[in-house]
């Protein structure tokens, strides 16, 4: 497969040359703020499988092109599946079926995304991301599966997925209360609060802040540090911290996640969250009354 959402380079070592082993991810979707589609999932989990094979790498730089990291999930491409589109979505000829598709395209998406991130966390080689800007929903998600996280002072993260009517679902959860303790992480997580650069680092959240101009050659730095070590104490090293990282780390918890979205993504909030995104609206979500809303209009009555 063609990588087109991703560009992907093996970089030579900065100190020696002649060794090419420092692997540069970059989400290639500019014009969305690499916003995570269903083909950048699907390459994520094909590349994850490439670098895993590679047995000569030694670290891995994950950045965005353009002006950000990435914004998340890419509602515009999930609202078709979902029904919250103002087109009918063609799923093709599944006559009766067309409904029952539209779940099962929907909960695939979900499934490539959690089966992809898994393995990004899982990878050999000491995983860098460079935070260039904004990074928020499964894009920070991203940033919290990687080893190290060095931001632009440009950068703002926040897990903005249950205010748009979605859940963490690719380890947000999981990993956000390690870095940033439970208070912070559950504020986050359950208001969609915004933080910068600078706060990030304070709290945890990011290792290092660098000027914006400067943010990929020191990742990119870092990872030639890395490389210059023995290639068995850096595996061995990684794979240890990472061991002890997982601990709470299941299947059952995985199967939690998805099942929640799932869940999630067959609601009317779910559909009205990305309906007020696109439309760049307030939502207003029922809950599970729905239609039966018992408490009157929006605007009181």
């Amino acid at each position: 497969m063609e990588y087109r959402a991703l560009k992907w380079e093996i970089l030579p070592n900065p100190k020696r040359p002649e060794e090419r082993c420092i692997g540069l991810i970059t989400l290639n979707r500019p014009e969305a703020l690499n916003a995570v589609d269903v083909r950048m999932r699907v390459e994520l989990d094909l590349l994850c499988d490439e670098i895993a094979r590679n047995g000569l790498l030694k670290a891995v730089v994950i950045t965005g092109e353009g002006r950000g990291f990435s914004a998340g999930g890419d509602l515009k491409t999930e609202a078709g599946p979902l029904y919250a589109d103002d087109e009918d979505f063609d799923f093709g000829n599944f006559g009766p079926y067309k409904e029952l598709a539209s779940y099962f395209f929907n909960d695939l998406r979900h499934e490539v995304l959690q089966r992809a991130f898994r393995k990004f966390e899982d990878l050999p080689p000491v995983v860098i991301a460079a935070i260039n800007g904004p990074a928020v929903g499964i894009g920070l998600e991203l940033c919290t599966l990687c080893d190290i996280r060095y931001a632009s002072d440009r950068a703002r993260l926040g897990e903005v997925a249950v205010p748009a009517g979605f859940l963490p679902e690719s380890g947000g959860a999981r990993n956000l209360p390690k870095l940033i303790g439970i208070g912070r992480a559950m504020e986050m997580i359950m208001t969609g609060r915004i933080v910068e650069a600078e706060e990030a680092e304070r709290i945890g959240l990011v290792d290092r802040v660098f000027p914006h101009d400067e943010l990929v050659a020191a990742a990119l730095g870092l990872a030639g540090d890395i490389a210059n070590n023995p290639y068995l104490s850096v595996r061995h090293a990684k794979a240890l911290v990472k061991y002890y990282w997982n601990q709470n780390r299941t299947e059952e918890g995985w199967r939690r996640e998805l099942d929640g979205i799932k869940e999630i993504t067959r609601t009317e909030d779910c559909r009205e969250g990305i309906r007020a995104f696109l439309e760049k609206r307030k939502p207003e979500f029922r809950g599970p009354f729905n239609a039966n809303w018992p408490f009157g209009d929006s605007d009181g009555k």
